[in-house]
């Protein structure tokens, strides 16, 4: 089995976003509780087009990378499992015979809502206290720059496998 372009700018994606979210965002003054959610904006593109369980392992993979780059403010593995659930939610909306524009963002919507939930939980499990008015300003701001990236990320998909490159 070869690594295809695909799996490659994927990966790269996930890497990039990660670094991006902790360390650049913050820099440019950005406040944490309006840091979207990057990596899961690419989870979500890769279950919409593969399914439940390609977006389960990506979720999985990713949430593995995003535990990696500090801050880490869960409990160590949580981050995985939450990513994991969070792509398999977003492949539940596949439908390969549907080129509707609204799949992708209620996708993500579901995804995010399901990640939310889980960092909620892993909060609590944590510190004992829950920021909920920050983690809504968080799902709405990665709502909001998801519906601008995953038409991208979608078209590029769908042209790789086209050109039988993913």
């Amino acid at each position: 089995m070869r690594p295809t372009l695909l799996g490659v700018l994927r990966t790269a994606y996930v890497l990039v976003a990660a670094l991006f979210s902790a360390t650049l965002l913050p820099r440019l003054g950005v406040a944490p509780r309006w840091v979207p959610d990057l990596v899961l904006v690419g989870v979500v593109a890769t279950a919409v087009l593969r399914g439940p369980v390609h977006g389960a392992l990506a979720g999985l993979l990713a949430g593995w990378v995003a535990e990696l780059v500090p801050p880490v403010g869960s409990p160590l593995g949580l981050a995985p499992l939450v990513m994991m659930v969070g792509g398999l939610v977003g492949g539940l909306f596949r439908r390969p015979a549907s080129r509707s524009r609204l799949r992708a963002p209620a996708a993500l919507l579901a995804a995010a809502g399901v990640v939310l939930v889980g960092r909620l939980a892993s909060a609590v499990l944590a510190e004992g206290s829950v920021d909920l008015g920050g983690s809504v300003m968080r799902l709405a701001s990665t709502v909001a720059v998801g519906v601008l990236l995953l038409p991208a990320f979608v078209a590029l998909d769908r042209a790789l496998v086209r050109r039988r490159l993913g």
